[in-house]
């Protein structure tokens, strides 16, 4: 019995390693798009006043409090899924993972935008390692946007657990939790490693020379401001 399982799931393997390649897809696609934005947001939080300053931080705030699941699914029912481009017959479809890349976006653009507000706050005051901790933190969010991306299964993206569920309806119910222990495999093994990654990141020497060199920078600048 115990050999038959372990030879089902081999021989699926190669199915079930392409949905594990869309959860990689789309999570990494959710944070460069997160970042990129919430370092905007960040930006006019520190750089601008008054009102666009406040409408920034109340952008941030929104969607730090909404849960992914909700704004995957809000992505889904606004976006049409084609548009005909204006003034020419060309119709375009938009697949349900770029949906779910929007949804799984919020996550990260408001982590960045809250953390680099903090990070230049803590750089102004000289505390360069507390600045810092924005690199170690960031992939850390990376690795809960990883986790997050199952839900993107829910709205028809043939990642990881939605081949799951396709194999277990093909092949019968007996094998649904050697199945969904080997998808939790998956995601745990992933998850140990970027842990791992996350510790030794921290204690690097790339680290290490980072802060002396903000440290030095902060110190010119500092010098800089006095000498004016």
């Amino acid at each position: 019995m115990l050999t038959d399982t372990i030879i089902f799931l081999f021989t699926w393997t190669p199915y079930l390693l392409q949905g594990f390649l869309w959860n990689v897809f789309i999570a990494v696609s959710a944070v460069v798009l997160g970042t990129l934005l919430g370092a905007g947001l960040a930006w006019v939080r520190v750089k601008k006043t008054g009102k666009p300053a406040f409408v920034a931080g109340q952008i941030s705030k929104l969607l730090r409090g909404v849960p992914t699941l909700a704004l995957i699914f809000y992505a889904v029912f606004v976006f049409p899924a084609e548009f005909t481009v204006p003034g020419t017959d060309l119709v375009i479809h938009i697949p349900q993972w770029i949906k779910a890349v929007i949804g799984l976006s919020a996550a990260p653009l408001a982590f960045t935008s809250e953390s680099l507000v903090v990070a230049y706050r803590s750089w102004s005051k000289g505390d360069v390692g507390a600045a810092l901790l924005f690199i170690p933190t960031w992939i850390n969010a990376f690795l809960i946007s990883f986790v997050a991306s199952s839900a993107s299964s829910l709205v028809g993206v043939s990642e990881l657990v939605s081949r799951c569920n396709v194999l277990i309806a093909a092949t019968g119910s007996s094998v649904m939790i050697p199945v969904y222990l080997y998808c939790s495999f998956y995601f745990v093994i992933t998850a140990l490693g970027f842990t791992a990654l996350i510790r030794k990141f921290k204690d690097s020497n790339y680290m290490s020379s980072l802060h002396q060199k903000l440290s030095i920078a902060y110190q010119h600048q500092v010098q800089s401001k006095h000498a004016v």
